[in-house]
Protein backbone atom coordinates (compact mmCIF):
# COMPACT_ATOMS: atom_id res chain seq x y z
CA UNK A 1 0.00 0.00 0.00
CA UNK A 2 2.82 2.28 0.77
CA UNK A 3 4.27 1.92 -2.68
CA UNK A 4 0.90 2.70 -4.44
CA UNK A 5 0.70 6.09 -2.60
CA UNK A 6 4.35 6.97 -3.10
CA UNK A 7 3.82 5.87 -7.26
CA UNK A 8 0.06 7.97 -6.70
CA UNK A 9 2.23 10.73 -5.37
CA UNK A 10 4.48 10.65 -7.88
CA UNK A 11 2.16 10.88 -10.51
CA UNK A 12 -0.11 13.59 -9.19
CA UNK A 13 3.28 15.69 -9.27
CA UNK A 14 3.95 14.93 -13.29
CA UNK A 15 0.65 15.34 -14.09
CA UNK A 16 0.92 18.93 -12.07
CA UNK A 17 3.23 19.73 -14.68
CA UNK A 18 2.12 17.99 -17.77
CA UNK A 19 -1.75 20.02 -16.99
CA UNK A 20 0.48 23.27 -16.59
CA UNK A 21 2.27 22.65 -19.98
CA UNK A 22 -0.96 22.93 -21.68
CA UNK A 23 -2.05 25.86 -19.87
CA UNK A 24 0.30 27.58 -20.18
CA UNK A 25 0.58 27.08 -23.86
CA UNK A 26 -3.13 28.06 -23.88
CA UNK A 27 -2.62 31.28 -22.80
CA UNK A 28 -2.76 30.97 -19.14
CA UNK A 29 -0.29 32.99 -17.08
CA UNK A 30 1.21 31.43 -14.12
CA UNK A 31 -0.31 34.00 -11.15
CA UNK A 32 -3.64 33.01 -12.63
CA UNK A 33 -3.01 29.57 -12.99
CA UNK A 34 -1.40 29.46 -9.51
CA UNK A 35 -4.12 31.18 -8.26
CA UNK A 36 -6.87 28.32 -9.53
CA UNK A 37 -4.70 25.41 -8.17
CA UNK A 38 -4.37 26.61 -4.86
CA UNK A 39 -8.16 27.60 -4.80
CA UNK A 40 -8.83 23.72 -5.23
CA UNK A 41 -6.49 22.90 -3.12
CA UNK A 42 -7.68 25.05 -0.40
CA UNK A 43 -11.50 23.83 -1.31
CA UNK A 44 -10.30 19.65 -1.03
CA UNK A 45 -7.55 20.43 2.10
CA UNK A 46 -9.74 22.62 4.28
CA UNK A 47 -13.17 20.89 4.42
CA UNK A 48 -10.64 17.48 5.38
CA UNK A 49 -8.57 19.39 8.05
CA UNK A 50 -12.15 20.54 9.54
CA UNK A 51 -13.46 17.20 9.54
CA UNK A 52 -10.41 15.87 11.02
CA UNK A 53 -10.56 18.08 13.85
CA UNK A 54 -7.08 20.19 12.57
CA UNK A 55 -8.52 23.39 11.67
CA UNK A 56 -5.42 25.77 11.35
CA UNK A 57 -4.96 28.12 14.46
CA UNK A 58 -3.78 31.39 14.09
CA UNK A 59 -1.19 32.33 16.58
CA UNK A 60 1.69 34.58 15.77
CA UNK A 61 3.97 31.72 15.23
CA UNK A 62 1.61 29.18 13.22
CA UNK A 63 0.83 32.55 10.68
CA UNK A 64 4.50 32.91 10.22
CA UNK A 65 4.83 29.24 9.84
CA UNK A 66 2.39 28.84 7.33
CA UNK A 67 3.58 32.75 4.94
CA UNK A 68 6.98 31.45 5.03
CA UNK A 69 6.54 27.87 4.77
CA UNK A 70 4.01 28.26 1.90
CA UNK A 71 6.13 31.01 -0.37
CA UNK A 72 9.18 28.98 0.14
CA UNK A 73 7.62 25.48 -0.66
CA UNK A 74 4.48 26.26 -2.70
CA UNK A 75 4.33 29.43 -4.24
CA UNK A 76 7.71 30.53 -5.32
CA UNK A 77 8.65 26.76 -6.55
CA UNK A 78 5.11 26.52 -9.00
CA UNK A 79 5.77 30.29 -10.36
CA UNK A 80 8.80 29.26 -11.30
CA UNK A 81 7.92 26.26 -12.87
CA UNK A 82 5.16 27.84 -14.51
CA UNK A 83 6.95 30.15 -16.60
CA UNK A 84 9.66 27.81 -17.64
CA UNK A 85 7.37 25.79 -18.86
CA UNK A 86 7.12 27.91 -21.55
CA UNK A 87 10.26 27.43 -22.94
CA UNK A 88 11.14 23.84 -21.98
CA UNK A 89 9.49 19.88 -22.22
CA UNK A 90 7.63 19.19 -19.26
CA UNK A 91 9.69 16.02 -18.55
CA UNK A 92 12.50 18.03 -18.06
CA UNK A 93 11.24 20.07 -15.62
CA UNK A 94 10.34 16.96 -13.82
CA UNK A 95 13.41 15.48 -14.04
CA UNK A 96 15.12 18.84 -12.40
CA UNK A 97 11.76 19.03 -9.68
CA UNK A 98 13.51 15.48 -8.55
CA UNK A 99 16.86 17.24 -7.34
CA UNK A 100 14.79 18.74 -4.00
CA UNK A 101 15.95 15.68 -2.20
CA UNK A 102 19.54 15.81 -2.54
CA UNK A 103 19.41 19.54 -2.04
CA UNK A 104 17.77 20.00 1.03
CA UNK A 105 21.03 17.31 1.97
CA UNK A 106 23.58 19.94 0.60
CA UNK A 107 21.92 22.54 2.29
CA UNK A 108 21.75 20.44 5.82
CA UNK A 109 25.64 19.73 5.28
CA UNK A 110 26.97 23.48 4.58
CA UNK A 111 24.47 25.44 7.10
CA UNK A 112 24.07 22.86 9.89
CA UNK A 113 27.19 20.41 9.58
CA UNK A 114 25.70 17.41 8.86
CA UNK A 115 27.56 14.22 8.40
CA UNK A 116 27.94 12.14 4.94
CA UNK A 117 29.04 8.70 4.94
CA UNK A 118 30.07 7.36 1.80
CA UNK A 119 26.68 6.31 0.26
CA UNK A 120 24.66 10.14 0.60
CA UNK A 121 28.09 11.75 -0.46
CA UNK A 122 28.11 9.38 -3.49
CA UNK A 123 24.65 9.71 -3.86
CA UNK A 124 25.06 13.38 -3.92
CA UNK A 125 27.83 13.71 -6.33
CA UNK A 126 25.82 11.18 -8.98
CA UNK A 127 22.88 13.90 -8.49
CA UNK A 128 24.53 16.51 -9.95
CA UNK A 129 26.91 14.51 -12.44
CA UNK A 130 23.42 14.14 -13.52
CA UNK A 131 22.51 17.62 -13.74
CA UNK A 132 25.71 18.67 -15.56
CA UNK A 133 24.82 15.40 -17.80
CA UNK A 134 21.77 17.62 -19.17
CA UNK A 135 22.59 20.88 -19.69
CA UNK A 136 26.27 20.47 -20.59
CA UNK A 137 26.76 18.25 -23.91
CA UNK A 138 26.18 20.21 -27.13
CA UNK A 139 23.05 17.54 -28.29
CA UNK A 140 21.16 16.87 -25.22
CA UNK A 141 19.20 19.60 -25.00
CA UNK A 142 16.08 19.69 -28.03
CA UNK A 143 17.96 23.36 -28.77
CA UNK A 144 20.89 25.65 -27.10
CA UNK A 145 18.78 28.62 -25.74
CA UNK A 146 16.85 25.98 -23.38
CA UNK A 147 20.16 26.25 -21.59
CA UNK A 148 19.36 28.95 -19.46
CA UNK A 149 15.82 27.57 -19.38
CA UNK A 150 16.72 24.97 -17.75
CA UNK A 151 19.21 26.76 -15.42
CA UNK A 152 16.29 28.66 -14.16
CA UNK A 153 14.23 25.80 -13.80
CA UNK A 154 16.57 24.57 -10.55
CA UNK A 155 15.34 27.51 -8.73
CA UNK A 156 12.44 25.67 -8.20
CA UNK A 157 14.05 22.32 -6.31
CA UNK A 158 16.16 24.83 -4.19
CA UNK A 159 13.56 26.91 -2.86
CA UNK A 160 11.55 23.30 -1.70
CA UNK A 161 14.99 22.32 -0.40
CA UNK A 162 15.26 25.71 1.42
CA UNK A 163 11.71 25.06 2.22
CA UNK A 164 12.20 21.55 3.58
CA UNK A 165 14.87 22.96 6.05
CA UNK A 166 12.75 25.32 7.32
CA UNK A 167 9.99 23.04 7.44
CA UNK A 168 11.55 20.76 9.98
CA UNK A 169 13.29 23.51 11.71
CA UNK A 170 9.98 26.08 12.32
CA UNK A 171 7.59 23.24 12.66
CA UNK A 172 5.22 25.17 15.53
CA UNK A 173 5.20 22.78 18.75
CA UNK A 174 2.07 20.36 19.06
CA UNK A 175 1.12 21.24 14.80
CA UNK A 176 -0.09 18.62 13.04
CA UNK A 177 0.55 17.67 9.18
CA UNK A 178 -3.53 18.60 7.80
CA UNK A 179 -3.54 21.32 9.68
CA UNK A 180 -0.03 22.45 8.68
CA UNK A 181 -0.86 22.07 5.05
CA UNK A 182 -4.39 23.56 5.37
CA UNK A 183 -2.77 26.77 6.95
CA UNK A 184 -0.48 26.51 4.61
CA UNK A 185 -2.31 26.65 1.85
CA UNK A 186 -4.97 28.70 2.83
CA UNK A 187 -2.13 31.65 3.81
CA UNK A 188 -1.01 31.73 -0.16
CA UNK A 189 -4.38 31.94 -1.44
CA UNK A 190 -5.05 34.86 0.78
CA UNK A 191 -2.05 36.63 -0.81
CA UNK A 192 -2.16 35.86 -3.96
CA UNK A 193 -6.28 36.53 -4.30
CA UNK A 194 -5.26 40.27 -4.29
CA UNK A 195 -2.41 39.91 -7.03
CA UNK A 196 -4.84 37.86 -9.06
CA UNK A 197 -7.38 40.36 -8.50
CA UNK A 198 -5.58 43.74 -9.63
CA UNK A 199 -3.28 41.53 -12.61
CA UNK A 200 -5.49 39.25 -14.29
CA UNK A 201 -8.77 38.86 -16.57
CA UNK A 202 -12.19 38.05 -15.07
CA UNK A 203 -12.09 35.06 -16.74
CA UNK A 204 -10.23 32.23 -17.81
CA UNK A 205 -9.68 30.90 -21.52
CA UNK A 206 -12.31 28.86 -22.10
CA UNK A 207 -9.98 26.23 -24.11
CA UNK A 208 -8.13 26.06 -20.64
CA UNK A 209 -10.94 26.00 -18.30
CA UNK A 210 -10.76 22.22 -18.37
CA UNK A 211 -7.47 21.96 -17.91
CA UNK A 212 -7.20 24.23 -15.51
CA UNK A 213 -9.73 22.86 -13.00
CA UNK A 214 -7.59 19.60 -13.59
CA UNK A 215 -4.72 20.91 -12.16
CA UNK A 216 -6.95 21.94 -9.09
CA UNK A 217 -8.48 19.09 -8.39
CA UNK A 218 -4.91 17.39 -9.07
CA UNK A 219 -3.21 19.72 -6.73
CA UNK A 220 -5.65 18.89 -4.00
CA UNK A 221 -5.59 15.32 -4.00
CA UNK A 222 -1.79 15.33 -3.69
CA UNK A 223 -2.15 16.78 -0.30
CA UNK A 224 -4.08 14.28 0.89
CA UNK A 225 -2.18 11.57 -0.36
CA UNK A 226 0.94 13.05 0.44
CA UNK A 227 0.10 13.40 4.29
CA UNK A 228 -1.30 10.03 4.36
CA UNK A 229 1.92 8.62 3.15
CA UNK A 230 4.19 10.96 5.27
CA UNK A 231 1.10 9.05 8.66
CA UNK A 232 1.98 5.90 7.21
CA UNK A 233 6.07 6.04 6.52
CA UNK A 234 8.79 7.30 7.04
CA UNK A 235 10.78 10.97 5.50
CA UNK A 236 13.57 8.27 4.21
CA UNK A 237 10.85 6.74 2.01
CA UNK A 238 8.79 9.59 0.84
CA UNK A 239 12.20 11.07 -0.22
CA UNK A 240 12.40 8.75 -2.68
CA UNK A 241 9.34 10.57 -4.51
CA UNK A 242 11.88 12.95 -6.56
CA UNK A 243 12.44 9.93 -8.69
CA UNK A 244 9.30 9.06 -9.20
CA UNK A 245 8.30 12.36 -10.57
CA UNK A 246 11.60 12.10 -13.13
CA UNK A 247 10.36 8.99 -14.70
CA UNK A 248 6.98 9.40 -14.80
CA UNK A 249 7.29 13.65 -16.21
CA UNK A 250 9.63 11.70 -19.00
CA UNK A 251 7.23 8.99 -19.53
CA UNK A 252 4.18 11.50 -19.34
CA UNK A 253 6.11 13.73 -22.01
CA UNK A 254 6.80 11.08 -24.28
CA UNK A 255 3.19 9.75 -24.50
CA UNK A 256 1.45 13.24 -24.74
CA UNK A 257 3.48 15.85 -26.24
CA UNK A 258 5.75 13.65 -27.87
CA UNK A 259 8.74 14.71 -26.48
CA UNK A 260 11.84 12.96 -27.68
CA UNK A 261 14.48 13.38 -24.21
CA UNK A 262 18.14 12.97 -25.68
CA UNK A 263 20.25 9.82 -24.31
CA UNK A 264 21.95 12.52 -21.84
CA UNK A 265 18.90 13.60 -20.67
CA UNK A 266 18.06 9.96 -19.90
CA UNK A 267 21.33 9.10 -18.42
CA UNK A 268 20.92 12.38 -16.27
CA UNK A 269 17.73 11.51 -15.06
CA UNK A 270 19.24 7.76 -13.87
CA UNK A 271 21.95 9.30 -12.23
CA UNK A 272 19.87 11.59 -10.50
CA UNK A 273 17.32 9.14 -9.45
CA UNK A 274 20.35 6.56 -8.36
CA UNK A 275 21.77 9.79 -6.40
CA UNK A 276 18.24 10.73 -4.96
CA UNK A 277 17.70 7.10 -3.66
CA UNK A 278 21.37 6.87 -2.17
CA UNK A 279 20.90 10.18 -0.09
CA UNK A 280 16.71 9.29 1.03
CA UNK A 281 18.43 5.91 1.92
CA UNK A 282 21.38 6.89 4.14
CA UNK A 283 21.40 6.82 7.81
CA UNK A 284 23.78 10.29 8.12
CA UNK A 285 22.15 13.49 8.74
CA UNK A 286 20.02 15.00 6.25
CA UNK A 287 19.55 11.78 4.66
CA UNK A 288 16.03 12.08 5.50
CA UNK A 289 15.10 15.25 3.95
Amino acid sequence: MNVLLLLACGLLISLTYALGKLATQAGVEGIELLFWQISGSVLIVLPSAWWAGQLPKLRKDHVRYYTLAGLMGFTGPYLITYWVLNYIPSGLVGVVASLSPLLTFAIVLVLFRGKANFTSGLGLVLGFAGVLAILLPKNSLPSPEMFIWVLLACASPLLLAIGNVYRTRAWPANGKPLQMAAGLLTSQWALLLPVYAVTQPVGLPTQALFTVMSIAVVSGFFYLISFELQRRTTPVFVGQLGYVIALCSLLIGILFFNETPSLWVWAGAALIAVGVYWVSNSKSVGGTA
